[in-house]
């Protein structure tokens, strides 16, 4: 689904909550426009389209998205604390706006804080090796039942398994 597309479907009140984030940092719209589009690309690129479901490309997605948010806000503001910030308050919001179940809610927002982490490592070195760290990750991925479980592997990317 294209960002159009996406904004079309906000009340009045999400579209608020998300020009309010942006009025705070304006010159991060176009910033985390292309790199939410460039996380999409690049989810379809190695998975196609099953990165739309809660499984193991779907956790690369995530935590390719906030890796490739951050690197466009360090690039900007040398600041890793900063980019790190940008990174998790955007994508915590995007989930409270497009509301999944709970359990994909859980993956999502662990796997973003995953690729928040990973962005210690990556955010002044080349796109390239953060891919070939996310899609080695992925495929480690672990299969999870419960938050619980998501929250005993925070060093790990997690899905849901197919029931």
């Amino acid at each position: 689904m294209s960002i159009l597309a996406r904004l079309k479907g906000l009340s009045f009140s999400q579209l608020f909550k998300l020009a309010g984030l942006f009025v705070q940092n304006p010159g991060y719209v176009f910033l985390t426009a292309k790199a939410s589009k460039k996380a999409l690309s690049i989810a379809t690129k190695y998975y196609g389209n099953i990165h739309h479901k809660s499984n193991k490309a779907n956790a690369f997605r995530h935590a390719v998205w906030n890796i490739l948010l951050g690197q466009a806000v360090y690039k900007k503001t040398q600041s890793l604390r900063q980019a790190q910030d940008w990174a998790q308050r955007f994508t915590d919001l995007h989930e409270e706006l497009f509301v999944n179940r709970k359990m994909d809610r859980v993956m999502d927002l662990h796997n973003n804080a995953f690729g928040i982490q990973a962005l210690r490592m990556f955010a002044n070195r080349p796109e390239a090796e953060a891919i070939h760290f996310l899609r080695e990750a992925a495929e480690n991925a672990i299969a999870i039942a419960s938050p619980a479980e998501a929250e005993n592997h925070q060093n790990k990317l997690v899905y849901i398994p197919k029931s």
